[in-house]
């Protein structure tokens, strides 16, 4: 019988490669350079939104105004991509390798910003994908559905008929509200935070294991 779901949709961040640490050192030197200290927990909770949602959630006040955001959002960019070499975690490139030569369709969705992911991810990775949807594509970031309802149509398919592969609490209520089955790795938080995802895992090597996600390499 043929498989329900043709698309794959992934996020990026924690979920195909090992980079949340970095994002959090750079936001964690950016805003120190400003005199506000932030630790892992302020930071990683708030993982998948908008670049400048973020920064407002630490930088607030009249003295930050829409300008002063956006060039320390800027910094914190230049920041990570000066420093960041991108580690994908065991069996992500062999499995979206996989994919690729039996055409399934697949797209990234991350709240990064295409400049950042293109300056700080190899070329011949994201060409596996058919798209690359970031976070200055969209009005409405996670965990509004936008995210997730763009990867598909980017694919030219139906929410209903992709997976979600998630590992934050913003993606997985983005991917559930655009009607996506989403599959959640532990691999940056603890799982019982995940449990709005239809499924969770420990950690990426395990989508082989997981019923729904075999339907598409069957």
């Amino acid at each position: 019988m043929a498989s329900a779901f043709k698309g794959i949709l992934f996020d990026f961040d924690g979920t195909l490669a090992d980079t949340m640490e970095g994002h959090f050192l750079a936001w964690k030197s950016v805003l120190g350079e400003h005199g506000i200290s932030i630790k892992p927990d302020d930071y990683y909770p708030l993982e998948g939104i908008d670049l400048h949602k973020v920064a407002r959630q630490f930088a607030d006040g009249p003295t930050w105004t829409a300008e002063a955001i956006d060039r320390l959002v800027q910094r914190k960019k230049e920041y990570y991509v000066s420093r960041q070499t991108v580690t994908f975690y065991p069996g992500v490139e062999l499995l979206i390798s996989e994919l690729d030569d039996r055409n399934v369709p697949m797209a990234i969705v991350t709240a990064g910003h295409l400049d950042q992911l293109e300056s700080s991810v190899p070329e011949a990775f994201l060409k596996h994908f058919l798209a690359v949807m970031t976070g200055d594509q969209f009005s409405r970031g996670k965990p509004d559905p936008e995210p997730y309802r763009k990867g598909a149509l980017a694919l030219g398919l139906p929410p209903t008929e992709c997976i979600a592969v998630e590992n934050a609490p913003m993606g997985i209520q983005s991917a559930k509200r655009a009607n996506s089955y989403c599959i959640a790795i532990c691999s940056t938080v603890d799982r019982d935070v995940l449990n709005e995802a239809d499924e969770v895992i420990d950690q990426f090597e395990d989508l082989r294991d997981s019923a729904i996600f075999g339907q598409i390499l069957a």
